[in-house]
């Protein structure tokens, strides 16, 4: 997995004085912070992937609620009615 950084002009300048003055301080910090915000980014964003188990009842919990949807005629599946032109 790769991760990337962004960071703002203002950190980017800080990081480059920071390493140019070989200051490893100033540049964990710089880093940290911009962890610390890729992060949050991170968990605000990423997509909740259900358990394996938990992901079979789910499969049957939306069989069970499509049992008793109707069905969809001959013509809504055949290759005519899926690519209709209105």
């Amino acid at each position: 997995m790769t991760i990337t950084l962004q960071l703002s002009p203002e950190q980017e300048r800080q990081l480059r004085a920071g390493a140019a003055r070989q200051d490893a301080a100033a540049v964990r910090e710089i880093l940290l912070q911009a962890v610390d915000s890729t992060v949050e980014e991170l968990l605000r964003t990423a997509v909740r992937q259900p358990k394996a188990g938990n992901l079979s009842a789910l499969l049957d919990q939306i069989a069970a609620e499509l049992h008793d949807a109707p069905a969809l005629s001959d013509e809504a599946l055949s290759r005519a009615g899926i690519y209709s032109e209105d």
